[in-house]
């Protein structure tokens, strides 16, 4: 029964009680209503498969899953939070929920010329991967990138073969349900600047838009790394340059500037590949990232501030425009600042909060965030807390600009140690994305009640790790198969097709909110994760009294908090193949399930369902899906709620203690709104207490 219809009935029934009830008092009254609903009061409710903490009534509850995949639960829009005086813009459902993305970039294949500019060989390799990807990950979103090499190779030329190769890897994933950021890559410019005998390349632009004599001979001079190649290679700041002052030049005997025809072929790109999705597929294609990490090649006297407004910005109101004629006026601008903005190694960082006009709602501020001090010098060991600031930074803008938050790449190389240690810098950036505590003055090791949740993609998921076939700079003596085989990075989370794990797979695997019924306030996983030399980091607990007992902190576990009730599908939270389902113990502010989760709706009040991740591959994670039913004396715009699922694979706990730390948690959460999140281990940073 719908709430509308309940409502109705409710309502009749009140009426033939005032009519034919005249003279029973407010208990007769009440006892009559409850007796004509056949609803009685009973207190706490214990079944095979929960402990329901509070007060339930017989009424039925309509919870169903159909809504999986309709039109409402797949198209994804903008909407707004506010707490505590501070409004944050967020993607919703047509649903109503707050949605949230992990995925990765696919991938840096796309810079090979040996497989055509393309993230797969083939559609076969593409619909394997993307199996893979949503068993071993659970992404529900790629970074899928495409090179304008690939997209426009000669001058008034689209390559529409490359378009519709690309188009039917999109469809792949699709077909998994994974949301696709579209993202034009680059680095370094173009691979067409480098020489043969170089040890450097890059990728993006053609040929065709780098006449012959316009370019210095390259040379990166004195570098230890691909980047230093954007402060010392002329050839490559000149290329940077060319592009944001539009610079003429001629091909194919016509005179054109370089910024405008990069426009044009985006524009042929995007309409393309609009006419060639479904209208279902299209809602999985939330926007595009137009221009990967923009570098200045030399300010030319410009501030970072004036360079934004003058040059940046101005392309991405070009793009954007380029979007609305192209079919795609409902899909939104990932727009990357520049490169160097929060680069946290040098004194080179830029800043932000520059635009002197904020841009509106067709751009979602999309940033990087790599640990360049850690790549080079910095030997301070990654442990709890280390990237706060760096992702407060990132939040900070994103609300300056008054527009959603992405971070497009992170990640680190392979097989790092100490301070580079890939398991924790990627598994610190993470819990960075999910938890702060940038609201205390005095830092306790709570987490803050409220933290903006970064969704993000990282850096990324090749297919061919160890098995390429390109030849650097077309250099026929210079056959590069290993790692990425581009600029000897060594970055890609997975080798062997996909089959294995580059780091620890329970870094890899990780928990997260898909769908939240309210307004999500804070969530958190715990990792449990194993380092280089195979010592375990354990950074969280659940504490929910303030100087009390930690619960959990040898344990995998999420929570989420959220406020109020937007929508009457459900809290949706993915649990990955690690995470036993069959060991789930989960804690809601409603209901308590001490393992034994059912696997389809009861249609009881509060309750939860444990589901396969939908339309995945056999072993892939698991959807925990949990309803806030309204309460009588609930407030759907500002009660507070949350959730605590844990791993208890291997251990029990009692009924009475669960219930114990349900009642705590309450306190703290709903009535002190506060949150349990309590850090554990070594931190980072010093001005944390001992323990």
């Amino acid at each position: 029964m719908t709430r509308k219809h309940y409502t109705k009935i409710l309502s009749a029934l009140i009426l033939i009680c005032f009519t034919s009830c005249e003279n029973v008092g407010s208990k007769g009254f009440n006892n009559s209503i409850l007796s004509l609903l056949n609803v009685s009061n009973i207190g706490t409710q214990t079944n095979e498969h929960a402990l329901n903490s509070t007060a339930v009534d017989s009424t039925s509850y309509s919870h169903s899953l159909d809504y999986i995949g309709s039109e409402q639960d797949r198209r994804i829009q903008l909407g707004s939070k506010s707490y505590s005086g501070t409004t944050d813009r967020i993607f919703v459902d047509g649903l109503g929920r707050e949605a949230y993305f992990r995925g990765f970039n696919i991938s840096g294949n796309t810079k090979m010329l040996s497989d055509g500019f393309k993230p797969f060989r083939n559609t076969a390799d593409a619909e394997n991967a993307f199996s893979l990807l949503g068993k071993s990950a659970g992404s529900n979103m790629v970074r899928f990138l495409i090179a304008w090499e690939g997209v426009n190779p000669s001058a008034d030329t689209i390559d529409y073969a490359y378009l519709d190769a690309v188009i039917l890897q999109i469809k792949a994933a699709i077909a998994r349900r994974m949301y696709i950021l579209l993202d034009y890559h680059q680095d370094l410019f173009s691979r067409n600047l480098f020489n043969k005998g170089s040890w450097y390349t890059g990728n993006g632009a053609p040929a065709w838009v780098l006449p012959s004599g316009s370019y210095p001979q390259e040379s990166c001079g004195i570098c230890f790394t691909w980047g230093q190649n954007l402060f010392s290679n002329e050839a490559v700041r000149r290329g940077f340059r060319n592009f944001w002052n539009n610079a003429p030049f001629t091909a194919a005997n016509k005179a054109r500037n370089l910024q405008t025809e990069y426009i044009w072929q985006v524009g042929k790109a995007l309409s393309y590949i609009k006419n060639n999705l479904s209208s279902q597929e299209f809602d999985y294609v939330l926007g595009l990232d137009p221009f990967n990490e923009p570098a200045d090649g030399g300010m030319e006297g410009l501030t970072p501030a004036q360079w934004d407004n003058q040059k940046l910005w101005p392309f991405y109101y070009k793009i954007r425009q380029t979007l609305d004629q192209s079919g795609w006026e409902n899909k939104w601008v990932y727009a990357e600042p520049m490169v160097f903005w929060n680069t946290n190694f040098g004194g080179i960082a830029t800043g932000g909060g520059y635009l002197t006009s904020k841009p509106g709602q067709g751009f979602v501020f999309n940033s990087h965030f790599y640990d360049a001090g850690r790549l080079s010098l910095d030997t301070t060991g990654v442990d709890n807390g280390t990237y706060f600031k760096a992702l407060d930074e990132i939040r900070k803008e994103a609300r300056f600009l008054d527009i959603p938050v992405f971070l497009s790449e992170f990640g680190m190389k392979l097989k790092g140690v100490g301070a580079q240690d890939t398991a924790r810098t990627i598994s610190g950036v993470y819990q960075a994305m999910e938890i702060s505590d940038v609201q205390q003055t005095t830092k306790t090791r709570f987490a803050d009640f409220y933290n903006p949740v970064v969704s993000g993609t990282e850096w990324h998921w090749d297919y061919y790790y160890d098995n390429h076939k390109e030849y650097m700079n077309g250099n026929t003596s210079k056959l590069l198969t290993s790692k990425d085989a581009w600029n000897d990075e060594d970055f890609s989370a997975i080798g062997s097709y996909g089959t294995k794990a580059n780091m620890d797979f329970h870094v890899l695997q990780r928990g997260y909110p898909r769908k939240i019924q309210g307004s999500l306030m804070s969530f958190y996983y715990n990792t449990i994760g194993y380092d280089t030399w195979n010592n375990v980091f354990q950074w969280g607990a659940i504490r929910p009294t303030e100087t009390g007992t930690s619960y959990f902190g040898d344990r995998r576990f999420i929570v989420v908090i959220w406020t109020g009730k937007r929508s009457d599908a459900p809290t949706e939270v993915y649990l990955p193949p690690h995470f036993s389902g069959s060991d789930l113990v989960l804690i809601t502010d409603k209901t308590i399930y001490n393992k034994g989760i059912p696997t389809s709706p009861q249609n009881r009040s509060n309750e939860a369902v444990l589901i396969p991740d939908p339309n995945r591959v056999s072993g892939s994670g698991n959807i925990l899906a949990v309803w806030d039913d309204l309460d009588s004396d609930e407030d759907p715009e500002n009660s507070v709620h949350f959730l605590v699922a844990v791993d208890a694979a291997g251990v029990s706990y009692s009924e009475s203690l669960l219930s114990s730390i349900q009642n705590d948690l309450k306190t703290r959460v709903l009535v002190q709104k506060k949150s349990p999140i309590y850090m554990i281990g070594k931190m980072t940073y010093g001005g944390y207490p001992s323990k």
